[in-house]
């Protein structure tokens, strides 16, 4: 029997981001039971090489009429009118699976969603519903998904009130606010705090000069070995504009490492306020959780650990997702 071919659209592959992680997911959930691929507009050996993608897997864009007789997601908004185009030729034969990421604003005339649309977070289907008139029975809810990893990573870090580290595991950019945080916590930070900043991006070069002269922060740059970094710190934080889903925070709820975060996109499906993490709101309240992180006691860490885990393992891991998105892709056929 022939295998229903499955395209991912991404236009850039260059980078990784969480979309790029997502879409990989996606191709590794779906392999087994349909021809999958992954397609990208650039050649092969501009793929960024840290995603992992083989040469069998991808395939570069050179025409639409490639997606003929097929099943197309799409994982960026501005492509939403060439798939509407697609979708209306007679015969073409073409589905589109629209991922959501993030929450999106403006260009709604431009955002022509198909029927098939797949949110990751509560908050991203009020997004499509309340603001881009979304039919709910439109929308399939799947979250995104670390997947395991053998043997099972834990952590052994005992916790140590007088020298607390926390992992800060995102691109550098406006959105994710490291520029801000350094600037909002020098000299309110209690000196037994430390933050690690890791990623790169367009303010990374602003981040590592604002953090040369200030022993609590410091720029790690890109790093590809971030599951051991979160294994050698005490919290992780995400304190962005906006988010999606975000795998980092997947990522530390996994191996039961204590995560602060601020109640924005889907942040909350994953870190719940004192039972496996801190939920800041603004940056009072950001300031005033980080200064009484010493107060923390092991068995605290202990218990926000064993609840991250069940959290993970209830809601992120890829058995569930594989699931549902098979699920979704067979409903099509």
């Amino acid at each position: 029997m022939t295998k229903r071919k499955v395209f991912q659209l991404n236009t850039e592959l260059y980078k990784v981001t969480g979309i790029q992680r997502v879409l990989l997911d996606i191709q590794e959930a779906l392999r087994d039971d349909f021809e999958a691929k992954i397609v990208g507009n650039i050649p092969y050996g501009k793929v960024n090489g840290s995603l992992g993608i083989s040469g069998d897997d991808y395939l570069r864009f050179r025409n639409p009429f490639m997606f003929r007789n097929s099943i197309v997601i799409i994982h960026e908004r501005r492509l939403l009118p060439l798939m509407w185009l697609l979708g209306h030729i007679p015969g073409f034969n073409v589905k589109c699976v629209y991922v959501h990421h993030n929450e999106l604003y403006g260009n709604k005339r431009l955002s022509l969603f198909p029927e098939n649309i797949v949110a990751i977070s509560d908050a991203g289907i009020r997004n499509l519903t309340d603001y881009f008139g979304v039919s709910p029975a439109n929308i399939t809810k799947i979250h995104n998904c670390v997947r395991e990893t053998f043997p099972d990573v834990s952590r052994t870090k005992k916790f140590d009130p007088n020298n607390i580290t926390i992992l800060y595991p995102a691109r550098i950019n406006s959105v994710k606010r490291q520029i801000e945080i350094v600037n909002h916590l020098k000299g309110k930070l209690d000196p037994r705090v430390r933050i690690l900043f890791a990623g790169t991006g367009p303010q990374y070069e602003e981040l590592e000069k604002l953090c040369r002269d200030c022993d609590q922060f410091k720029a790690l740059g890109f790093r590809d070995d971030i599951p051991s970094l979160m294994g050698q710190c005490d919290f992780m934080m995400l304190f962005s504009k906006h988010e999606g889903l975000p795998i980092s925070l997947i990522e530390a709820s996994q191996i039961g490492l204590p995560a602060i975060c601020n109640n924005v996109g889907g942040n909350t499906e994953i870190v719940k306020d004192n039972v496996n993490g801190i939920v800041a709101d603004d940056w009072d309240n950001l300031i005033a959780a980080l200064n009484h992180l010493s107060d923390t006691k092991q068995s605290d860490m202990d218990m926000m650990a064993r609840q991250g885990k069940k959290i993970y393992e209830n809601n992120f891991n890829f058995g569930i997702f594989k699931r549902k998105y098979c699920d979704l892709i067979n409903r099509l056929k």
